[in-house]
């Protein structure tokens, strides 16, 4: 694995850069009205002339489209109904989209004023870089890192994600630049239309792990930049509350759904040879250790998901091998990225 700072021209800094690249930040949201109040106005605070706002509304009926565009004119808003999904919404984005630099924000998220700079000096110096990523937060905990980012986002071969510092708290013990394994702050829109963009059929979860796995295999780095700083509140918007007392179970239970289904496409399209076998195995490994936890913890009638999940894949097992022929290359070695294997028989966690 890379670590230490990655080599940055000597010419190049905050004082002498001239010429800023576009970079369009787009944001999916969902009856987010409240939240996009919150992240819109530091969005314009950001400390970079060269910035373009999309909010991407995802069949909201808040009517938060329309207060935005009111409250907001400078900010691009599009609407689309119904509700397709996170991965979509980006594609909307990117269509509309004027930058050579892309930034993928939730509507939950407040950036730090001074947090795009960093990403883009070193995108722009580091030819081998593909994706930069930020130093994530918790929202209302600002001194501790946040779980969906933390210090850098890995993966292990089966499709396990885990973010570096997940709940600890920030003493600098992350504060050098080091290689990842997916980004999800800044990237090259030329390279994210280099391999097909974001799976579509993904609608949410695992979309940027995919992406950047098909951009290692075509031999280009992701990079996690500390000076860039981001907080998060984290499935402010999934994982809502349909009242105060009861979570909104069937949203949960859609999105527990994606969560798996992705999971196992993402590894059917992108490992090969005796590791696509291995990774399946485990993956489906976890999948009967996440059964056995959710029946355990009175959670049974979420069971059926799985098998859901089973079946998406079957149906559309020709459409994911024609993605993998597209992408293949084998060329490239990112295996020391990967981490031990961390899934559910070893953590004991599932996602409801």
């Amino acid at each position: 694995m890379v670590t230490g700072w990655f080599p940055m021209s000597n010419e190049r800094s905050v004082v002498k850069m001239q010429n800023y690249p576009k970079v369009s930040v787009i944001i999916p949201s969902f009856n987010g009205l409240e939240l996009l109040k919150m992240s819109i106005p530091a969005l314009l605070r950001t400390h970079y002339p060269n910035l373009e706002i999309i909010v991407v509304d995802n069949g909201s009926s808040d009517n938060s489209a329309a207060l935005i565009s009111k409250l907001y004119p400078g900010v691009l808003t599009i609407c689309i109904a119904p509700n397709i999904g996170i991965t979509n919404a980006y594609k909307v984005g990117i269509s509309a989209s004027h930058g050579s630099l892309l930034s993928f924000l939730n509507n939950d998220m407040e950036v730090h004023p001074d947090w795009l700079l960093p990403l883009v000096l070193a995108i722009e110096d580091n030819e081998c870089l593909a994706a930069c990523d930020s130093k994530y937060l918790q929202y209302y905990e600002r001194n501790k890192f946040e779980h969906t980012g933390g210090a850098g986002r890995f993966s292990d071969k089966y499709g396990n994600t885990v973010s570096r510092g997940s709940g600890e708290i920030d003493k600098g013990q992350f504060n050098i630049q080091q290689e990842v394994f997916y980004s999800l702050a800044l990237f090259r829109k030329d390279l994210i239309l280099k391999v097909g963009g974001f799976d579509e059929s993904f609608f949410g979860y695992y979309e940027e792990t995919d992406l950047c796995w098909r951009l290692h295999r075509l031999g280009y780095k992701m990079l996690y930049v500390p000076e860039s700083v981001i907080y998060h509140m984290g499935s402010a918007t999934t994982f809502r509350k349909v009242s105060e007392k009861e979570p909104n179970k069937r949203i949960k239970k859609k999105m527990a759904f994606h969560f798996f289904k992705n999971r196992l496409r993402m590894i059917i399209k992108n490992q090969f040879g005796m590791s696509l076998i291995f990774s399946v195995l485990v993956c489906l490994f976890d999948f009967c250790g996440t059964c056995i936890v959710w029946l355990l913890s009175g959670k049974s009638e979420y069971v059926s998901i799985l098998g859901k999940a089973l079946i998406w894949n079957l149906k559309n097992f020709k459409g994911t091998l024609q993605n993998r022929i597209r992408y293949t290359n084998e060329s490239t070695d990112f295996n020391e990225l990967f981490l031990p294997y961390s899934g559910v028989w070893k953590t004991r966690a599932s996602i409801v």
